[in-house]
C-alpha cells in the first residue's frame, strides 16, 4: 500500500513537469518563412529540407547565393560552386545544425567515425563524427552527443549535407556555438527525413 501510493505520487508530479513529457518533432519546411522560402526556390534548384527537427529548434539564418555571372551552367541549373544554400537551425542554448547544398568543387577527409544510412531522397548516405580514418561507428558512439557530427555531401550536383559544424559565411548571421550536443543517431534522423521542398 506504501510503495504504490508513492509511485502514484511520483507518477501524478512527473505529469505536470514539461520535461517529463515526449517531445514533439518540428517540420523544418514549415519553420522557414514565405520569404525565405521564396528566396530558396529562386535559386532554381532542388531544396531538401528536414521534415523532422529537434524540439526548441528555429531556423536561425538562411543563406542563398547563386551561380557567379560568367560560370559555365549545366543542364540542372548547377555551375562547379553553385547555386548553393544553407539553413541554420538553432535552439535557445545556441546549438546549431545546418542543411546546404553546393553543386561541386567537393573533396576532404572521411569521418572519424562513419555509417551509411538510406536517405528517401539522397539514397546512401554518409554520418560521420569528427575528422580521421573511416573507423565503423559502434552504437555507443552513435549515442553519444559530439561538437562535429556531419554528412559529406550526397546525391547528385548538387550535392547536399547535413552537420552540426557550421561553415564560417553562414556561422557569421548567427550565434552558434561549438558545444557537443547532437548525437549521431540523431543527426541521422534529420538526414532520413530530408524531403524537398515544394
Amino acid at each position: 500500500m506504501k510503495y504504490t501510493l508513492c509511485l502514484s505520487l511520483v507518477v501524478g508530479i512527473a505529469s505536470f513537469i514539461p520535461s517529463a513529457l515526449p517531445a514533439h518533432a518540428q517540420n523544418g519546411g514549415n519553420l522557414l518563412s514565405a520569404s525565405q522560402q521564396r528566396s530558396l526556390k529562386s535559386l532554381g534548384i532542388k531544396i531538401a529540407i528536414p521534415q523532422y527537427v529537434p524540439q526548441g529548434f528555429r531556423v536561425v539564418s538562411v543563406k542563398t547565393e547563386p551561380c557567379r555571372r560568367g560560370d559555365r551552367i549545366d543542364a540542372n541549373g548547377v555551375c562547379r560552386f553553385g547555386p548553393d544554400y544553407t539553413v541554420v537551425y538553432g535552439n535557445a542554448r545556441n546549438h546549431c545544425f545546418a542543411v546546404s547544398a553546393i553543386g561541386g568543387g567537393l573533396g576532404g577527409p572521411n569521418g572519424r567515425y562513419t555509417r551509411e544510412v538510406n536517405s528517401k531522397i539522397l539514397g546512401k548516405v554518409d554520418v560521420n563524427v569528427g575528422m580521421g580514418s573511416g573507423e565503423r561507428m559502434t552504437a555507443a558512439i552513435a549515442n553519444t552527443p559530439n561538437e562535429n557530427v556531419w554528412t559529406f555531401p550526397a546525391g547528385k550536383s548538387p550535392f547536399y549535407s547535413v552537420g552540426t559544424t557550421i561553415d564560417n559565411r553562414a556561422r557569421a548571421a548567427t550565434t552558434c556555438n561549438k558545444a557537443a550536443f547532437m548525437t549521431p543517431n540523431e543527426l541521422i534522423k534529420i538526414v532520413q527525413s530530408l524531403e524537398f521542398l515544394r
